[in-house]
């Protein structure tokens, strides 16, 4: 498990659309000592679960992240099984980030209503919910590769 309190240098990239330009700029960042990956969640990009797969499958030690997923975008007992597949096939080196979303083009484009700053919070603070009652139940499946998604637990408990 991360401390808080470790420093750690990240990129936060724009998956292209080619595989191999994704795979080369992976490995160059953990080349140049890189402590983690983060990949957006905007719609014209990449989806941001597999392009985490794939930067695992050809990265060795840098943790993954999601910077930062728009809540709004999905139903939060789906997102569930999204994280913990995720983190299952990338060796418990998931790190969630998750956002009430600001950008109301997309939104447009995804035929989601924009809803208030309060009703998306709302929408996020279910999800953090939701995501941390399923991970927290040993019965839940998929199981995540660690116990539960680094750096979520301490965002949940401050909902608390």
């Amino acid at each position: 498990m991360i401390s808080s309190k470790e420093f750690r240098f990240g990129v936060n990239m724009v998956v292209p659309h080619a595989r191999d330009e994704w795979v080369g700029k992976c490995r160059r960042a953990e080349e140049l000592g890189y402590d983690v990956i983060g990949v957006a969640d905007h719609l014209g990009t990449a989806p941001p679960f597999p392009a985490l797969v794939l930067a695992a499958e050809n990265t060795r030690r840098v943790r993954l992240n999601t910077f930062v997923l728009n809540a709004a975008f999905y139903n939060p007992t789906l997102l569930a099984r999204e994280v913990a597949g995720t983190d299952l096939f990338v060796a418990g080196r998931l790190e969630l980030g998750l956002g009430a979303g600001y950008v109301r083009e997309e939104f447009d484009t995804a035929g989601i209503p924009f809803g208030s700053g309060g009703s998306r919070v709302t929408h996020l603070e279910r999800t953090v919910r939701t995501l941390r009652r399923l991970f927290d139940d040993p019965e839940y499946l998929p199981r995540p590769a660690q116990a539960g998604v680094p750096h979520f637990k301490q965002v949940a408990a401050a909902l608390d």
